[in-house]
């Protein structure tokens, strides 16, 4: 898609003290701060185009009626449902704890150590389940929900490059894979992760099972 974001370069500049944000040397930490903060913001509204998605599939469901029944009362139509509604309930209250957690940290540069992979895993789980959601309503309204009489096509569109942009998924996986096994975050967690160990029972189950 062609854009009309312009590009700046700049050759020789003095910045003066004045114009500095945070310490020098720093400006990584003022970055990532900004990006958190999207971050979390991008999962929360992912999060409500998903709901959304839901409940007009579900009212739909209910009025739309085939072969003298309506669409709701087939389990086809429920099951699909009742995944994306627990894991949106589910979402909410980790984008919340997250939010309140970012908001109550003193030194906004901690959050990438203590919070970095909480922000990671609401945003790439919340932008995963908009396009999930969308496409499920697409299909629960068939032809129509496919046209751009309904909104789903655009929410698909729309919420589908946030998993690119922000850092892509991949990105913020490999964040949360790296505070879980010891490579990023605060020393506490780093040191916690590296002593925990496969108990000997589990270790010597799998060295039996390989013979």
């Amino acid at each position: 898609m062609p854009t009309d974001h312009a590009t700046v370069s700049y050759t020789s500049v003095f910045a003066p003290r004045s114009a500095i944000l945070g310490e020098l040397g720093a400006g990584l930490a003022v970055a990532q701060s900004f990006v958190h903060e999207n971050r979390i913001r991008q999962a929360a509204s992912s999060l409500g185009a998903a709901v959304f998605c839901v409940r007009a599939s579900v009212a739909y469901a209910r009025a739309r009626h085939t072969f003298g029944r309506p669409l709701a009362a087939s389990q086809a139509i429920q099951f699909p449902l009742v995944e994306l509604h627990t894991q949106c309930e589910m979402l909410r209250l980790l984008i919340r704890q997250t939010a309140a957690a970012m908001d109550a940290e003193r030194d906004w540069r901690d959050v990438e150590r203590t919070l970095g992979d909480r922000v990671a895993m609401c945003n790439y789980w919340a932008n995963r389940l908009c396009c999930d959601a969308a496409d499920r309503a697409i299909q629960v309204h068939g032809g129509v929900g496919y046209s751009r009489h309904k909104p789903f096509e655009h929410i698909y569109r729309h919420h589908r490059r946030y998993r690119i942009t922000e850092g892509s998924e991949e990105i913020q996986m490999r964040k949360v894979a790296g505070y879980m096994f010891g490579f990023l975050g605060t020393e506490e967690r780093v040191e916690k992760a590296t002593r925990e160990k496969v108990p000997e029972d589990d270790v010597s189950k799998s060295a039996k099972s390989k013979i």
